[in-house]
């Protein structure tokens, strides 16, 4: 490595000496769509090594051979553009963007690379794509266009979360990626307005990610938002308006049908049928309360942005709002945002900033999943059209009496219209990020941080009666609202040399970054209120104060990168970041990780340059350690009792104090993930075909797992340790098409495809995690063990329905099966049926995820779609479950099916409202294929540029109708095949792909409109 100076000395003093006609020439090396300066971009006289690089307004100084040396001017995402130097002393260059280098401009952490330099696994989407995707929620535009990265919706409502994994979960706790938002570390990005985003990259290798340390081992998402530019004032307007629907529907039983199930079963029980007076048969009630419930509901969107600025400043303004009905009613949800970036350049100095602040009102209902619980043969309104048994002052109360073996009824919309339930949200994130080159190549930054939240609570429930149960009877009105507030600061401080050697760049980059994390919440509970109307705590006249929480985290960090690259072939990347937590104990509280990673472009060997037809070729490799410390605040101190008494001396005097009630673990520490990743990187056809292949393989190890801790320490409660490990392994594969059609057609393609295989590795000594509970009386469906995925199936496996009483009780099953009923296979061979017949029956997680994108233009047409999909898990279908054996509710309509003597050509077991056969039991007959195949999102558009347009200002304009989900190929019969983790139980990874009966999800279709000026 020190030939390589050494040579360039010498080299330098020989052509010092040897041309006389050397001669100095200066300029400035500007934008042409902008007109600004850029720095760091490379001047280099051709056929030699001698070259220098622009300062921060894009001005060179640099020396050449003579007036026939031949300099060339390049900059990532730039054409380059080749002058001879001539007479001239003075060149000014403008270089046109490349839009397809642009693609190659990957955001990486702390800084920026050409795809072709980079030694790591990364995916990014810019602008331009992510704004053919009509949707209110940022983390939604990126499903279905990034390998190894799976992005699904925990649900239809409006405020559903979107759950991003990559490359697979490698721990026991829900813990997602670090997303970094223009340099600002946080937890997500479901607040953001989707156009305000430039550029969306995901870091998912460990040569990616290490430089965050033991924030990145569940991957990084690294966001910038739009800036200004240089130039004339840009206006930008757009609005959309359209309406969802739901996407499916589920085939529940009218009121005929319902009263013929509930007969037969009656008839297999044993038990005497309803007289046909009673009136749970009344012929002319006939509710449908899933119909009732649902509607088309509208959603609209309108933004404005303005942007521009002169040559050293520049400013981009933008304010949003999104207003979103749910298709459930009593569910909507709307967002405001406002987004102020700027920037100031002067000489070596940089300062930018960027804010974004947002408000969000949610109003959700949850009872929706309730719905099966309102019969068909109960009225959902009374003659007077209220809600049936809500209102309590006017309204009717339903006798049981009337409705025989009704049980728990239940008037979901009904309770979900009374109760009134608001979650108010407002946030604040930004950064200031000042830059100053100390020198040619040494740059110094410093970035500072927020990020800011309050959350508002609401939930005022009024008494009602729906019947005289537990669950349809509140004699009481009840609040329940707590605040929480959380602040977040962020401190970094960096430098970066940048030199070029020879043939040699070096990038080294070295900093130190300290974040502060501050949360506080608190709540109060008031009950009995002298009428419905008055709902503020103090005219309640039992009131106590909710559980409150106050926290304060630290996180300390010191980290370093080199990239280097050798004659443009040959790349190393070595990276090491030094975290210390304050979660964990003093002498456990710093964890070091070290990646490396080397790339090898061979499409720039001398072998390879007159393969025309390969214009990139390039084979990475990288290795490292990422970590994690996802715990809870204070998870290594005990929790103290105030209110114990201790009895002291003889007189046995009674003195508060505290007791330890809550055993710990204090030797927690980090998880560590480490991770292999073998990569190809394949360009054809002059770039216009685009390769990428990646196999990757990731070990995490001492994953905190609960393990309870002995009896003889005194505590019943289960703690964390450091005792698990899961792997994950799989391919990825990428692939892009450009391409013209003649002169007015152009267009592109993408398909990226991914396996995935999780497997627990060790839990140590903790046994295995029973969870998934799905219905009211505890059953499991869930477990988590050594050589299985997280959160697998686990449950009995059926073997079709008995056809004769003899062939049940030969069985020798623990329950009492008869004719009808489910059969359900011996599967240790020890001649009976019982509880050591279970066994892991399917996965949650799909082990394929695909996704195909095909854009195109012609003339002034623009049509994109995007499909998605995938394969190979299971959903467990609540509604199955419910619709056939559980007595209280509604059936479905399928349940007609169900086995007869004379119907035995059927997989549906025969109507019971006993069970004696005990179908219910978990097995693989409530398991349904998860996969499917998706139109995700179509957009089709019409742009208009002509004079009369820029007669008024305008530049463009551009009308455009788009839909979501428009079709699913799907054999799951619930309401939707993309179920998440939608469940009341915590924590959700443990219950993925458990369908508690989640809000449907909806179609969508929008018309819209987008100005420029």
């Amino acid at each position: 490595m020190k030939a390589v100076p050494m040579t360039a000395i010498i080299l330098s003093m020989f052509i010092g000496q040897s041309f006389g006609q050397s001669r100095q020439v200066t300029g400035k090396i500007i934008s042409a769509a902008d007109k600004s300066g850029l720095p760091s971009a490379s001047v280099l006289q051709s056929g030699t090594s001698n070259g220098v690089m622009t300062d921060l307004d894009g001005n060179f100084k640099i020396t050449v051979s003579g007036s026939d040396a031949e300099l060339v001017f390049s900059y990532i995402g730039y054409v380059d553009q080749e002058v001879v130097v001539g007479n001239q002393s003075i060149i000014n260059v403008e270089l046109a963007e490349d839009a397809n280098a642009l693609s190659e401009v990957v955001v990486i952490g702390y800084g920026s690379q050409k795809k072709s330099d980079m030694t790591g696994s990364v995916s990014s989407v810019d602008a331009e794509e992510l704004g053919k995707f009509a949707t209110s929620n940022a983390a939604g535009t990126l499903q279905g266009r990034m390998a190894g990265v799976r992005v699904s919706p925990q649900g239809g409502s409006p405020d559903s979360p979107m759950k991003i994994t990559i490359r697979g979960s490698g721990t026991l706790s829900d813990a997602g990626p670090l997303y970094v938002i223009d340099g600002m570390l946080t937890g997500g990005m479901g607040s953001l307005n989707p156009q305000d985003i430039e550029s969306v990259s995901v870091l998912k290798d460990a040569s990616a990610t290490a430089i965050y340390g033991s924030r990145a081992a569940n991957g990084v998402i690294i966001v910038t938002t739009k800036k200004g530019k240089s130039g004339d004032l840009a206006i930008n307007f757009n609005a959309s308006t359209g309406f969802q629907k739901a996407a499916n529907l589920i085939d529940w039983a009218n009121a005929r049908q319902y009263a013929d199930i509930v007969n037969r079963a009656r008839d297999n029980d044993g038990n005497p049928r309803f007289p046909s007076n009673d009136a749970q048969f009344n012929p002319n009630v006939d509710s449908d309360i899933q119909r009732e419930s649902l509607r088309n509901a509208p959603i609209s969107n309108i933004g404005l942005s303005i942007g521009g600025g002169s040559k050293n400043t520049t400013m981009n303004f933008s304010v949003n709002h999104m207003d979103q009905t749910g298709i459930v009613k009593e569910s909507d949800f709307s967002r405001t945002n406002i987004r102020v970036n700027s920037s100031f350049t002067k000489g070596r100095f940089k300062l930018q900033q960027t804010l974004g602040v947002n408000r969000s009102v949610n109003n959700p209902n949850n009872y929706f999943s309730r719905e099966r619980d309102q019969i068909p043969t109960v009225p959902i309104y009374d003659e007077n059209g209220e809600f049936t048994g809500t209102n309590v002052p006017t309204g009717q109360t339903i006798s049981l009496g009337n409705y025989s073996g009704v049980g728990n009824l239940i008037n979901s919309l009904g309770l979900a219209t009374i109760e009134d339930r608001t979650v108010t949200s407002n946030g604040l994130i930004g950064n200031v990020d000042a830059t100053l080159e100390i020198l040619k190549g040494l740059k110094y930054r410093f970035n500072v941080g927020v990020d800011m939240s309050n959350s508002n609570n609401y939930t005022f429930t009024p008494k009602y009666k729906f019947n005289d149960t537990p669950l349809g009877n509140k004699p009481f009105a009840e609040l329940n609202e707590s605040n929480s507030n959380f602040l977040s600061l962020l401190t970094e401080h960096t430098l970066n040399y940048f030199k070029t050697i020879g043939k040699t760049q070096v990038d080294i980059l070295g900093g130190y970054s300290s974040q502060v994390g501050k949360g506080r919440s608190l709540g109060i509970v008031a009950r009995n209120f002298p009428s419905n109307d008055i709902r503020v705590a103090s005219a309640a006249s039992d009131r106590a104060q909710a559980p409150s929480n106050a926290y304060e985290t630290g996180l300390l960090s010191y980290f370093g990168r080199a990239n280097v690259t050798i004659d443009g072939k040959y790349l190393l990347t070595a990276t090491l970041r030094r975290d210390g937590s304050s979660l964990f104990r003093e002498d456990l509280r710093w964890g070091t990780f070290p990646s490396a990673a080397v790339g090898w472009n061979i499409s720039n060997e001398s072998f390879m340059q007159n393969v025309s037809a390969i214009t990139n070729l390039k084979l990475r490799a990288s290795y490292g350690e990422i970590g994690s410390n996802n715990v809870n605040p204070y998870a290594i101190d005990p929790e103290l009792n105030l209110n114990s008494d201790y009895i002291i001396g003889a007189g046995q005097t009674r003195l508060q104090g505290y007791s330890i009630t809550k055993g710990v673990n204090p030797n927690i520490t980090w998880e560590t993930t480490k991770t292999m990743d073998i990569g190809l990187d394949f360009n054809m056809l002059q770039n216009k075909l685009q390769f990428t292949l990646d196999y990757f393989n990731k070990n995490s190890e001492d994953v905190l797992v609960a393990l309870s801790l002995p009896l003889y320490t005194g505590f019943g409660n289960a703690v964390p340790f450091n005792t698990a490990s899961i792997k994950n392994n799989g391919f990825e594969f990428q692939a892009n098409y450009y391409d013209n059609f003649g002169k007015d057609f152009k267009y592109s393609v993408s398909a990226n495809f991914t396996t995935l295989n999780n497997e627990v590795t060790a839990l140590g000594r903790a046994t295995p995690i029973i969870q998934g509970q799905f219905t009211s009386n505890g059953l499991k469906s869930t477990k988590t063990d050594v050589g299985h995925p997280i959160g697998a199936f686990y449950g009995f496996v059926t073997d079709g329905i008995y056809q004769t009483d003899e062939e049940a009780l030969a069985a020798n099953d623990f329950n009492q099966p008869r004719a009808g009923d489910l059969k359900f296979k011996d599967l240790n061979g020890d001649g009976k049926v019982d509880n050591s017949d279970q066994d892991y029956i399917g996965n949650p997680a799909p082990g394929v995820i695909y996704g195909l994108n095909f854009s195109g233009e012609y003339k002034s047409f623009d049509m994109t779609f995007l499909f998605d999909g995938v394969a190979g898990n299971k959903i467990l279908n609540g509604t199955r479950y419910r619709g056939y054996f559980d007595t209280e509710g509604n059936y479905l309509a399928d349940a007609l099916n169900g086995w007869t003597p004379s119907n035995t050509n059927t997989d549906v077991p025969r109507n019971t409202q006993t069970d004696p056969g005990y179908n219910r039991r978990f097995s693989d007959f409530y398991l349904e294929d998860g996969s499917f195949f998706r139109l995700k999102n179509v957009q089709v558009g019409y742009s208009i540029k002509n004079e009369a347009l820029s007669k008024i200002g305008m530049t463009r304009a551009r009308i455009y109708v788009s839909s979501q989900n428009l079709f699913t190929l799907s054999k799951y019969t619930g309401y939707y095949p993309e179920v998440g983790s939608n469940t009341r139980s915590n924590p959700r990874l443990f219950n993925e792909g458990v369908d508690e009966g989640a809000y449907p999800m909806p179609k969508n279709y929008q018309i819209g409109l987008q100005v420029n000026f």
